[in-house]
């Protein structure tokens, strides 16, 4: 009987940097750095292969990469083109299954249950995306195949770029065991350090431990780390139309506590969020921003709004909310934006005498910019808060 391999994981490699190679061949094979100029107190957003060579790597600030290869070339965050590319990358997904969770701009997973009549076995269907992919948007793709979530995903990054590998349930234990344990979902720097201190570096160590072991050490944590060292994964997928909530949320290879970016992140999030709010014909009603330390302690600040769909107000809200809970000062792992309290969106708006900004105030532009996108693509229009910096190049 052949084992159950469900779950796949699609992952674009070096996704803005492999764009803006698309876009312009002559970036081809040479070291790309996108997100903030040598001379701006900006962070890399992503780095093409070749300048992870040289140690480039996300979240690293844009002067260090400099020092680091002073010939790469440097470009602006492009965001509506990419989101436009992501678009296309996640419809030739839903092809193979209607169940998908997108889990960010360059990244998901499919349930291929029962597709297999469709299109052959799991690795017939991940060649199938990724020939797909290449054939039709000329971009690479990893795929990675397993029985959970937690799997999938590891798979998709063992063979980096262009990979497709499947770890299967009897092969789950061996491969895990050599692994560091830096590879267990949730574990960071901090975490790993906390681990090793206690003797354990590898996945296999926390393998040979009794169940209940590291949970009386590092608490509720500790279970869920063994679990996973044991292929152990129940996440279910959460397609976007079970949700009660959108969410975005961005984890940093490297801490980091650059406000400015912070709030350029707010603005993309909040941009893609209302725009299938808007798609969905939903509006929200609550806005949270979540903040994760390089300890994993985690915070969450919300604020109850007046029904809209504006990524103008939920832009605002959120970046009030930062400036109240956020100082600067330690370095964030992780940041995220929620909108919660979905509801259909009413065709007649009454505006809001308690609120300074009503969604009607912002509906014309949102619609028309929307419409303009429909018929020119993602990159025909943007705010002006997600335009590149002057002094980016």
């Amino acid at each position: 009987m052949a084992e159950l391999t469900n779950i796949l994981h699609a992952d674009l490699d070096a996704f803005f940097a492999s764009v803006e190679q698309l876009d312009n061949p002559s970036l081809r094979g040479k070291p790309v750095v996108v997100g903030g100029s040598r001379h701006s107190r900006g962070v890399v957003s992503t780095c093409s292969y070749e300048a992870r060579k040289f140690g480039i790597r996300s979240a690293m600030p844009a002067a260090q990469a400099y020092r680091l290869c002073p010939q790469a070339v440097f470009l602006p965050v492009n965001m509506p083109r990419y989101q436009e590319m992501s678009r296309q990358v996640f419809a030739i997904l839903s092809r193979f299954s209607p169940i998908m969770e997108v889990l960010s701009i360059d990244e998901a997973f499919l349930d291929i249950s029962g597709c297999s009549r469709l299109y052959g076995s799991a690795e017939e269907i991940g060649r199938l995306i990724k020939e797909q992919v290449y054939s039709e948007l000329g971009l690479v793709i990893s795929i990675g195949i397993s029985y959970n979530k937690f799997l999938a995903k590891l798979a998709s990054d063992m063979d980096k770029p262009d990979s497709l590998r499947i770890i299967t349930e009897s092969q789950a234990m061996e491969v895990l065991k050599p692994l560091p344990v830096s590879r267990i979902w949730g574990v960071g720097q901090k975490t790993e350090e906390s681990l090793n201190k206690l003797g354990i570096k590898t996945i296999g160590d926390i393998q040979a431990l009794p169940a209940g072991w590291l949970e009386a050490r590092i608490g509720s944590a500790g279970r869920l780390f063994w679990e996973l060292a044991h292929g152990i994964d129940q996440r279910a997928l959460e397609p976007e139309q079970e949700r009660k909530s959108l969410g975005r949320e961005e984890t940093f290879p490297e801490d980091i506590n650059d406000t400015a970016y912070l709030e350029k992140l707010i603005a993309q999030f909040a941009a893609e969020l209302c725009r299938k709010l808007r798609q969905a014909g939903l509006q929200t009603a609550s806005v949270t921003i979540k903040l994760r330390y390089s300890d994993f302690k985690t915070i969450t600040r919300s604020k109850t709004i007046y029904p809209c769909n504006s990524d103008m107000i939920v832009t605002q809200v959120a970046g009030e909310l930062l400036h109240h809970a956020y100082n600067g000062k330690r370095p964030l792992r992780l940041f995220g934006l929620s909108l919660g309290h979905l509801s259909p969106a009413a065709d007649l708006e009454q505006g809001n005498l308690f609120e300074p900004q009503s969604n009607a105030d912002h509906k014309e532009i949102d619609l028309l910019m929307d419409e303009i996108r429909n018929r020119f693509g993602a990159n025909a229009i943007s705010r002006a808060n997600l335009l590149p910096d002057k002094d980016t190049e």
